[in-house]
């Protein structure tokens, strides 16, 4: 079961609304929508204020390949930066051709103004963009 699985079934049990869970954790219905359908993960700490809400151990929310319940602590950055990419790439299948190619133009731009901070390489003069 996938955490936003684990998400949809302790609001749903608990008989709130994407809205209502949403307020308690102080987010949109919408960020509620993306974490219980895989499309975004919360970050730890709002999973702590879930699992508080709920009488429940914030790690059995992480999700597992090998169908247990729990993770260590250092697994869970593991699993948010792998699932990172799995959501982009899920979410960039969906988008029309057009815009597939605004984001691959978007992270090439975020790519090298990244690649020329970390080396210390100045940019060339920009005109406007």
């Amino acid at each position: 079961m996938t955490t936003g699985e684990k998400l949809k079934k302790l609001r749903v049990k608990s008989n709130k609304t994407l809205k209502e869970q949403g307020e308690l954790l102080g987010v949109s219905l919408n960020t509620v929508y993306r974490w219980e359908h895989n499309l975004a993960t919360p970050r730890k700490s709002t999973l702590k204020k879930i699992a508080d809400c709920y009488q429940s151990a914030p790690e059995r929310l992480y999700v597992e390949n090998d169908g247990e319940d729990s993770f260590g602590s250092d697994s869970f950055i593991e699993f948010t930066e792998g699932e990172e990419e799995k959501q982009l790439a899920a979410m960039f299948r969906k988008l029309s051709t057009g815009n597939k190619y605004r984001v691959l133009g978007y992270v090439e731009y975020l790519y090298l103004e990244e690649t020329v901070q970390k080396h210390g390489i100045r940019q060339a003069a920009r005109t406007n963009p």
